[in-house]
C-alpha cells in the first residue's frame, strides 16, 4: 500500500523552483533511529504513526539499499509493497552516503554527527579529508589519516542505545567495508557480522533472529553500479532486480513478530564526465578567493559534484558568490551555508561546532543533470554517469517501506 498522506508532504516540501527541503520533523530519514527503537515498544515516535504498525516486535531488521530512492522504487515493482506501507520520506542534506549511513547508526543528522559528506575538511588537520576510507582527499591509501578515529566521529550509536534497552543488535555489512575506522566507531556496540554476496548475508542475518533483536544489512551495490554505470543501465536494473528477488525471498522465512524496514539514503540523477564544469579551469585565478590548509593549497574540494562546499575567505564571500552566479547561470544555484543553517538544512537542533568547524560557508547546488567540480589531474576527475548529495527530487525523495511479519 501507498502512504498516500506522506506523498502530498513530500511534494510540498518545495525549495527554490528546482529542488527539494528535507522534512526533518516528520516524513525524514532522519527519524528512523527512533522509529526502530519505538518498534521493540506499544508507542509509535520517529516517523508519522502512518507510515507504520505499532509493536511491541520481537525483531526489527532494517534493510538499508544505498541509492534505492524514490524513483527507482516507483519504477522496479517491489511484491513486498502489497504487504505493506510504502512511505515516500526525503533525505536529510547533504544526500549523501556518508551522512545518512552515519544516522541510521547513530541517530544523528549532519548537523550533530559532523560527518556530513564523502570529501569534508577537518581543522585538526587543516586539510580536506575523506572520513569513510579514512585519508586525504584525492589520495587512495585507506585507513592512513594522522588522526584518533574518535577525535573524527561519533563515540555514541545507536546500538549503545538499544543495549541499554535490553536490545541484542547485529550489523551485516559487506566484507571490504566491516573493519575500518569509520565502521568500528558507527557500528559500536552492535555484533558485526560480513558477507561477499547478498545472499549470504541475509542468510546469516536469520540466524541472528533469536530473542530481542535489532538487525541493520548494508547493501551497497544499487548506489556503485549506478555511479559507474549510469543508472539507465542495464548493470543497474540487474542489482534491483537481483537484490528485490533475494529480499522477497527472504522475507518469506522471517519469523513472526517482525518488524522489516526497506530504505535507502538518496537517489540518483545523471550526470556526464564530458559535461563536468571544472571551476579552476572555467573560472580565472578562482584560487586567489579561497582559503588554503597546512599543504598551502586551495582547500578544494568538499563535497561532491552534486553538493560542492566552498572554504571561501570571509572577505571574497559576496564576491565569489556573484562571480559564481555569472558562471553558473542557468547550470546552478549558489547558498551561503548560513543561509542553510538558518533554514534548519543540516538537522533542526542548534548545530554543533564540530560541524560548524568542517563544513564550508558556500555551496554550489547544479541542476539535474549538471555537474560542478575542481579538476586535478589523477587526483580530483568527475568520472561518474550517476550522482547525489544535491537538492533535486530525484536525490531527496527516498523510501521507507514496512512490512509486518
Amino acid at each position: 500500500m501507498i502512504n498516500e498522506k506522506s506523498l502530498k508532504a513530500v511534494e510540498q516540501a518545495a525549495f527554490s523552483k528546482h529542488f527539494c527541503r528535507p522534512l526533518y520533523d516528520s516524513y525524514c530519514f532522519s527519524q528512523i533511529p527512533k522509529t526502530i527503537r519505538s518498534l521493540f515498544t506499544p508507542t509509535l515516535e520517529g516517523l508519522p504513526p502512518d507510515t507504520c504498525k505499532a509493536g511491541p516486535y520481537d525483531h526489527v531488521v532494517l534493510l538499508f539499499l544505498d541509492g534505492f530512492g524514490w524513483t527507482f522504487f516507483e519504477k522496479f515493482h517491489c511484491a513486498l509493497e502489497e504487504k505493506g506501507i510504502a512511505s515516500k520520506i526525503t533525505s536529510m542534506f547533504p544526500s549523501t552516503t556518508a551522512a545518512h549511513v552515519t544516522c541510521i547508526n547513530t541517530d544523528l543528522p549532519p548537523n550533530q554527527s559532523g560527518i556530513y559528506e564523502w570529501f569534508m575538511y577537518e581543522p585538526k588537520l587543516d586539510e580536506i579529508i575523506a572520513p569513510l576510507p579514512f585519508c586525504f582527499a584525492g589520495e587512495f591509501k585507506q585507513n592512513t589519516l594522522p588522526l584518533d578515529p574518535k577525535s573524527l566521529f561519533p563515540q555514541k550509536t545507536l546500538y549503545h542505545q538499544l543495549q541499554d534497552e535490553g536490545i541484542q543488535s547485529y550489523a551485516i555489512q559487506p566484507a571490504s567495508i566491516c573493519h575500518t575506522p569509520y565502521s568500528d566507531a558507527i557500528l559500536a556496540g552492535a555484533n558485526v557480522v560480513s558477507y561477499n554476496q547478498p545472499k549470504e548475508g541475509l542468510d546469516k542475518l536469520l540466524s541472528c533472529l533469536n530473542g530481542k533483536t535489532y538487525c541493520y544489512f548494508y547493501y551497497g551495490e544499487i548506489d556503485a553500479i549506478g555511479h559507474r554505470k549510469g543508472i539507465d543501465s542495464k548493470e543497474f536494473a540487474d542489482a534491483i532486480e537481483n537484490i528485490l528477488r533475494e529480499i522477497e525471498a527472504f522475507a518469506e522465512r522471517l519469523p513472526p513478530k517482525t518488524a522489516l524496514l526497506i530504505t535507502a539514503d538518496h537517489g540518483m540523477v545523471e550526470v556526464s564526465p564530458q559535461n563536468t564544469y571544472y571551476l579552476n579551469k572555467k573560472i580565472p585565478n578562482i584560487a586567489k578567493h579561497l582559503q588554503f590548509g597546512s599543504r598551502n593549497k586551495p582547500l578544494a574540494p568538499a563535497g561532491s559534484p552534486r553538493d560542492f562546499f566552498m572554504h571561501v575567505r570571509p572577505e571574497c564571500l559576496s564576491e565569489l558568490k556573484e562571480i559564481l552566479e555569472h558562471f553558473l547561470e542557468g547550470k546552478a544555484e549558489i547558498y551561503l551555508t548560513e543561509e542553510l543553517l538558518e533554514q534548519n538544512f543540516f538537522g533542526t537542533k542548534p548545530s554543533t561546532q564540530n560541524f560548524l568547524s568542517r563544513v564550508g560557508n558556500l555551496v554550489i547546488l547544479p541542476y539535474k543533470g549538471e555537474a560542478v567540480w575542481w579538476y586535478e589531474k589523477k587526483l580530483f576527475e568527475q568520472n561518474f554517469y550517476a550522482a547525489h548529495g544535491g537538492l533535486t527530487r530525484e536525490e531527496m525523495e527516498t523510501l521507507f517501506l514496512f512490512i509486518e511479519i
